[in-house]
């Protein structure tokens, strides 16, 4: 009995080293880029030094046009979400700001909570180094729609319209408890969540060669080292809350909502809540769209979106 305890003890120890090996040689080969000099040379925009990192932003149009705030959501490509939409509204005659969130893009991937108030205090530094200070309109996508909302009930007076696009700003993630228990959370992260998380997007479109290629550029950006904690700080800290009661906080008549038919994080039951909290919100459902309806179907939304401003100039 004694030398088959050794023997099973002997076996057990055997396999766990097996798995701890495999696991840290798979672990080993998820994020291998970093964001450094070198990486950034590729990027589109500019740079600005900001308290918590170095911000990647393009700011485009005349300095005494209708200034309008992109805000992205959480995928890891940043601001390249805009790419179909920039353009349209620059040739409307706007100034428009985009920027890289914190994590995502080319932005820095600091140590730290990505909240709220970490992204609240991103966009008043970059406004405030910029030397921005005229009110202006803010687009907001999926999880930017937490952050623009929260922006305009801390800043009132510097936001005038709000355009939300399919937002995440309910609370609608429930993340693992086992993800708040550092080894097994590693785990979960790196052998389950990180090699299906792009194909899992898949979902959010229904234009799949479109899909197609937007995942390259989700792949290029996933490698980079500290997008999983960056990816798992905002579920814990953002995803998971509901930001709804900031609608309360907006004036009447300040916000549009649009959102794709075919968005599998926003149906069209989910318009009951935000109606109730802010019963003046005008919207518009885009068919043949899922969870970016402004990528899939940038001519009907790109139109949508002026429309509403120029009617609110």
């Amino acid at each position: 009995m004694a030398s088959f305890k050794k023997w099973l003890c002997i076996t057990g120890a055997g396999a766990l080293v097996v798995f701890i090996s495999g696991f840290l040689l798979f672990k080993s080969r998820q994020e291998t880029a970093v964001m450094n000099e070198a990486a950034r040379a590729a990027a589109p925009g500019r740079f600005i030094r900001l308290p918590q990192g170095l911000v990647h932003y393009r700011l485009s149009g005349p300095d005494t046009a209708r200034l309008l705030v992109l805000i992205h959501g959480g995928g890891s490509s940043g601001m390249e979400v805009w790419k179909y939409n920039v353009p349209f509204l620059l040739s409307k005659g706007y100034r428009v700001l985009t920027y890289d969130l914190y994590g995502r893009g080319y932005s820095d991937r600091p140590e730290t909570t990505y909240d709220l108030l970490l992204y609240r205090r991103q966009l008043s530094s970059l406004l405030d180094t910029l030397g921005i200070h005229q009110p202006f309109d803010l687009i907001a996508m999926s999880m930017g729609a937490a952050i623009g909302l929260d922006y305009a009930a801390t800043h009132a007076s510097q936001v005038k319209q709000i355009i939300l696009l399919g937002p995440a700003a309910s609370g609608d993630l429930h993340p693992s408890p086992f993800l708040k228990v550092p080894v097994i959370s590693d785990i979960l992260m790196s052998g389950y969540w990180y090699p299906r998380a792009i194909e899992n997007q898949r979902k959010e479109f229904v234009n799949q060669p479109l899909f197609n290629d937007y995942a390259k550029r989700l792949k290029y950006f996933y490698n980079f080292n500290g997008y999983k904690r960056i990816t798992l700080s905002s579920w814990m800290n953002m995803l998971n809350q509901s930001q709804l009661y900031l609608l309360k906080q907006v004036a009447p008549q300040k916000i549009l909502l649009i959102y794709g038919k075919q968005d599998p994080f926003f149906p069209r039951e989910k318009l009951d809540t935000y109606t109730s909290l802010y019963p003046t919100l005008a919207v518009h459902e885009i068919d043949s769209a899922g969870h970016m309806p402004h990528y899939e179907q940038p001519t009907q939304v790109n139109s949508l979106m002026w429309e509403y401003l120029q009617a609110k100039d």
